[in-house]
Order: structure tokens, then C-alpha cells, then sequence
């Protein structure tokens, strides 16, 4: 399959509270740059601290065309059945262009923040339900149902669906890996070394063979390699020395920059475990990285890069050349044909 890329949205900061993400019309910006770079979609972050990413989907559908619109929506947000309409009504007014993340919860804690205070075990029934609910309603194939479960209950489900292709799902890693095989398209994985990468890969395809992979990265990208550890320090905006000398991950030795100590495979940073992954390097070096990544068995590359439409722009101008290069992109077409 070839390289797939989508463009993380920044609707909010670290802290909840990004100025930018305050700002819809700079949403508008950045989704039609992302699109006229060339990039494949835009991924819309879902949770408590962020604003309603299918209200942001339903806004960017009417300034895009062609763009994939990946909605993140945590699944104790919103019950099923009105998940169901909500998401036939986006495919209809996009032309089928969005996908739906269902993010595990727990990694963030964001179940609290919307009062669920399941066991792990019951949240494992509960989303059980909630996909199969879920498929059902938009498959297309009944025209109502009842539905009785531990979580949830149903009567005449489906009476106002429309015949429209369901979006794919992903599925975090985290979730229970019955759950990802029986449902979910593609699989994302936590920002990890390569190696972990791969091992989750084969663990989890030795479950679905057919199971695509998605995982996330920072962008940083410089004219050559000392820029852009100039660039990851300024942008980090963290004290090196103030950081733990020892760390779980093993690292790259390191005699330059005083970043890349914590290095964990060539162009990869990651200053502690659990922490985002970036790709740190000139644009041959980053789309090296890629190719590596993708023969790892990841299809999918979410990008967490700077709001800025410039950074945009430089990804499509001088990365996706050398990807397309390599055989790794497939040409663009219009939706419809």
C-alpha cells in the first residue's frame, strides 16, 4: 500500500487552552492549505479540552474537496445511535470523505472528565456494544432493530438511515485486541521505537491479517541536519540539562547537539516514554525515515506539526517529491471518480 499522510488539526494546546485553536477561520486556513499541499487528509482531535471535532468536520466540509476528515471522537461523548446519524450526515454533506477514530480513553484519562468510572473490564463490554451498534446502524442493511445489552438498549434502531458507505474506523492499540480485529480498518499505534513498532505490528496482524496501521509524529524539519536540532530545541523550548539523565528508552550516542541524547533511533526524538515522537532531520532524512516506517507496515503517518500554513506547504514541497520518488505515494483523484 503506499504512504498515507494526514495532518493533525491543533484545536488545542498541551495545557487545554491553545490560543490558536481559539480561532476558526485559521481551522479554514490551514485545512485548505493541507489540501492544495497535497496531503492526503486532516486529522480532528476529540476530547474535553478541545472543541467538538465533528462540529469542526461540518464546518471544514464546505472549504474542502478532496481531503480525508479523520474525527476523533472519545465514545463516552456521545451514545451510538446518535454517533450513527451524526456521521451519515457528514458523509452525505462530504461527499464520503470522513473516517472515525474511537480513542481509548484511559491513555488520557478523559473517561473521568465525562463521567464514566468503569473497570477496565466493564469499558471493554461497553465499547463492545458501542461498535457493534455502531456497524449496524450504518451498514445500511436493516431498516430498524432492537437491541438488548448490558449498556445498552434499543428499540427500532436505524428507522432514519440512508444508504451511504460506512467510514472507516480506527481503533487504538490499547483497546482490547479482540475488539480491533472484529472491527476496526486500521489500527493506531502509540509513538514508539521502531522496534516496539514492529512487534506490535506482527502481533496484531497475526490476529487480522488485513489490518492497516496508523502512528503519530512530530515534524521538524531544517535545510540541513544542525538546523533542525536548532529548530527541535527552539520548538521543545525544554532545558536538557534539567532532564533525567537515565531513561527507559535506550539511546543513540550523541556527540553534537545536546538534544540528540535523547535520540532514540536516527532522526527520532523522544525526550521521556509516553511522550510524542518526532522526526528531526533534513527532508532526504525524514523521507528516508518514512520509507523505514513504512516497511515496518505502516500505511498511515498523523503529523503533529506546527499551525502553521508555511510548515504545511514545505511538507508537500520537499518531502512528497522524494516519497513519490521512492514509489511510495499513489496519485491523487478526484472523489467520484
Amino acid at each position: 500500500m503506499a504512504l498515507e499522510f494526514s495532518w493533525q488539526l491543533p484545536l488545542c494546546g498541551p495545557d487545554g487552552a491553545s490560543e490558536w485553536g481559539a480561532r476558526p477561520g485559521q481551522w479554514i486556513q490551514l485545512a485548505q492549505a493541507v489540501e492544495y499541499a497535497g496531503i492526503d487528509g486532516l486529522w480532528i482531535p476529540g476530547g474535553a479540552p478541545c472543541a467538538d471535532s465533528l462540529g469542526v468536520a461540518a464546518a471544514l466540509c464546505a472549504h474542502t474537496r478532496q481531503l480525508h476528515l479523520t474525527v476523533s471522537v472519545p465514545p463516552e461523548v456521545v451514545l451510538p445511535a446518535a454517533l450513527a446519524a451524526t456521521l451519515q450526515s457528514l458523509q452525505s454533506i462530504s461527499a464520503n470523505r470522513v473516517r472515525l477514530h474511537l480513542p481509548d480513553s484511559e491513555r488520557d484519562s478523559l473517561r473521568h472528565a465525562f463521567g464514566e468510572w468503569l473497570n477496565r473490564d466493564q469499558r471493554s463490554e461497553r465499547i463492545g456494544e458501542y461498535l457493534e451498534i455502531l456497524q449496524r446502524l450504518l451498514s445500511g442493511d436493516e431498516t430498524g432493530f432492537n437491541y438488548g445489552g448490558r449498556y445498552f438498549q434499543l428499540e427500532n434502531a436505524g428507522f432514519a438511515r440512508r444508504q451511504l458507505p460506512a467510514p472507516p474506523l480506527l481503533l487504538d492499540d490499547s483497546q482490547n485486541t479482540a475488539l480491533i480485529a472484529a472491527h476496526a480498518g486500521t489500527c493506531l499505534l502509540r509513538p514508539s521505537a521502531p522496534a516496539w513498532l514492529e512487534q506490535e505490528v506482527q502481533r496484531l496482524r497475526s490476529a487480522q491479517p488485513a489490518l492497516n496501521f496508523a502512528c503519530t509524529f512530530g515534524l521538524i524539519q531544517g535545510d540541513s541536519e544542525a538546523l533542525a536540532w536548532d529548530a527541535a530545541a527552539r520548538h521543545l523550548a525544554v532545558d536538557v540539562q534539567a532532564l533525567p539523565a537515565r531513561a527507559a528508552l535506550p539511546r543513540l550516542s550523541r556527540d553534537r547537539h545536546p538534544l540528540r541524547r535523547f535520540e532514540i533511533h536516527p532522526n527520532l526524538l523522544q525526550l521521556q516514554p509516553g511522550q510524542p515522537l518526532y522526526l528531526v532531520g533534513t527532508p532526504q532524512q525524514i523521507a528516508t525515515r518514512l520509507q523505514e516506517l513504512h516497511g515496518l507496515g505502516i500505511e498511515h503517518i498523523v503529523i503533529q506539526g506546527q499551525p502553521a500554513v508555511s510548515e504545511v506547504l514545505r511538507f508537500g514541497e520537499r518531502i512528497l517529491p522524494l516519497l513519490h520518488e521512492q514509489g511510495l505515494r499513489k496519485e491523487r483523484l478526484h472523489h467520484g471518480q
